[in-house]
């Protein structure tokens, strides 16, 4: 019917007829548009612009995208996102292939990016002791004092143990102290210890060398060489400081003693033997 009436070309023209004023993002609907991804504030699919010289290439106010920058036989990925406005108008992030890193760096205000790449760190890209200022295993060197669960009030090249006075401290060439509550109670030296407090001691002291106390004390005791005297029709023996009676013999059986033996009491003293003395 209504080809009857003649209106079937016009309905077929009306189809693809859109008012000129109509537009898609400023575009005029005059036929097909395309849209990028700047017209709708987006991130494009792929690589943004060309491959660039390297890292820094990308500007802090370069337009927000996926960049590719050569790195000499290689290439890394930069991820940029730039909002240009505020404190921190832009950041970017910097990644290397097979996890190889990643780091970041950000702008303040319109100064762009002031500092370099600063890298995260993770499980796989864990930082030294010397990025995080620690000692390694291996071992190290620490300028100052060391406090182990306290802070250290030693001072100097010291390590305290649980209490921030009580410890050890090197005192100078050679010096080693040990302090208690502050004071000083013990030093270590290359030919000498010296307690500067008494000792107490609940077993047994085994020294291997007593030369400088065996001048001091008797070591041992014994009986020296025997002298004899005849008692009977004779002189005997006199009162002699430090000699005892060892010996009375009867050579005819009768009730007189005929003779008398004696030796001396002797003590040893640093090598040495004295006779006894009497009070």
């Amino acid at each position: 019917m209504l080809t009857y009436l003649g209106l079937g070309e016009t309905i077929n023209l009306a189809k693809n007829a859109v008012p000129a004023t109509r537009r898609v993002n400023n575009k005029p609907l005059t036929g097909d548009i395309t849209l990028s991804a700047d017209d709708v504030n987006a991130f494009a699919l792929g690589m943004t612009g060309d491959t660039l010289e390297n890292d820094k290439s990308v500007g802090w106010n370069w337009k927000s995208g996926i960049y590719n920058v050569s790195t000499g036989g290689a290439s890394r990925l930069i991820l940029h996102f730039n909002m240009n406005i505020g404190s921190c108008p832009a950041v970017q992030f910097c990644v290397n292939y097979k996890n190889g890193g990643i780091s970041y760096r950000s702008a303040r205000d319109d100064f762009g990016f002031e500092l370099d790449w600063t890298e995260f760190y993770t499980t796989t890209r864990k930082p030294s002791a010397g990025d995080v200022g620690a000692l390694p295993v291996s071992g190290g060197v620490i300028n100052g004092n060391l406090g182990i669960g306290t802070p250290n009030i030693l001072g100097g090249s010291s390590i305290v143990l649980g209490d921030n006075d009580t410890g050890l401290k090197q005192n100078g060439d050679g010096l080693l102290d040990i302090y208690a509550n502050g004071v000083q109670v013990f030093r270590f030296q290359n030919d000498t210890l010296e307690s500067k407090k008494s000792i107490n001691v609940t077993g047994r002291l085994t020294p291997t060398d007593y030369g400088n106390f065996d001048s001091r004390y008797v070591q041992d005791f014994r009986l020296g060489s025997y002298e004899s005297g005849q008692a009977w029709m004779g002189p005997g023996f006199s009162d002699t400081p430090g000699y005892v009676l060892t010996a009375a013999t009867n050579g005819n059986g009768d009730e007189l003693i005929d003779g008398l033996g004696r030796r001396p009491m002797q003590k040893l003293i640093g090598n040495q033997w004295y006779n006894v003395t009497s009070v």
